[in-house]
């Protein structure tokens, strides 16, 4: 049975990465149903998997990322599809001149900062035998500058949500923020090197803000809010996290 698991949120510091524009996006000013942000934030790592049903060493990357999922409770995954029925094109396309290519498959990124360990130095994305060195040293940071929760509201198959950026002081570098619709236990059509009932898991069906990300301005003791809303149809097994 199909389980979605709606918005990996990511915020992300742009001084590994290319330089874009800045595109307008949805916002506003909205009730505060999170409360105060915490004066703690515990640091999130989130593994940005670039694989394809028609590349035979993917499933062999997607037991790999399993296994990085169950290092800590804090590694989230998102498994971005190129050159098959779920692949989202024109944002793979962005992505991968975002951050400089993504040079084979599978490759990984993980915060979408350079590798500093292994045989791909200053990649951003980087293959499987690299995987564990950097998840492992990001890792060893405990805490970060900045957090994000979100309040989310279903009628009619119709969904809104509010994400709320908080931080502990100003942050200068330019900061954007992501928001991914992830859907769990997806039967594959024509996965190479697997059985006819491969599942595909944590799979990236939909980018609600823009692809390289909408514009957050950080200034010290304040909360941002983003809005952003979208329509259910058609998927199931609806499950906020």
């Amino acid at each position: 049975m199909k389980q979605y698991f709606i918005f990996i949120l990511i915020l992300t510091m742009l001084f590994s990465c290319k330089k874009e524009s800045d595109t307008p996006s949805s916002g506003g000013n909205t009730i505060n149903p999170v409360g105060d942000p915490p004066t703690v934030y515990t640091q999130k790592i989130l593994c940005e998997m670039f694989t394809g049903e028609w590349n035979p060493n993917c499933p062999t990357g997607a037991d790999t990322l399993k296994a990085m999922l169950s290092l800590d409770s804090n590694v989230i995954a998102a498994c971005i599809h190129q050159g098959d029925w779920l692949a989202i094109t024109p944002f793979f396309d962005a992505l991968n001149i975002h951050l400089g290519g993504v040079n084979g498959f599978p490759r990984a990124a993980f915060n979408r900062l350079p590798a500093t360990k292994g045989s791909q130095l200053d990649s951003i994305t980087y293959s499987i035998f690299n995987w564990r060195l950097n998840l492992e040293e990001l890792l060893l940071k405990k805490q970060t500058d900045c957090g994000l929760a979100i309040s989310s509201k279903e009628s009619n198959d119709n969904l809104e949500m509010s994400v709320f950026i908080g931080y502990n002081d100003s942050l200068l570098k330019r900061t954007r923020l992501t928001v991914y619709l992830i859907e769990d236990s997806v039967l594959a059509q024509n996965q190479l090197n697997a059985d006819t009932n491969y599942i595909h898991h944590q799979v990236l069906r939909k980018v609600l803000t823009s692809y390289t990300g909408d514009s957050v301005a950080m200034v010290d003791g304040k909360m941002s809010t983003k809005i952003y809303s979208m329509t259910l149809n058609g998927y199931y097994n609806k499950k906020v996290t």
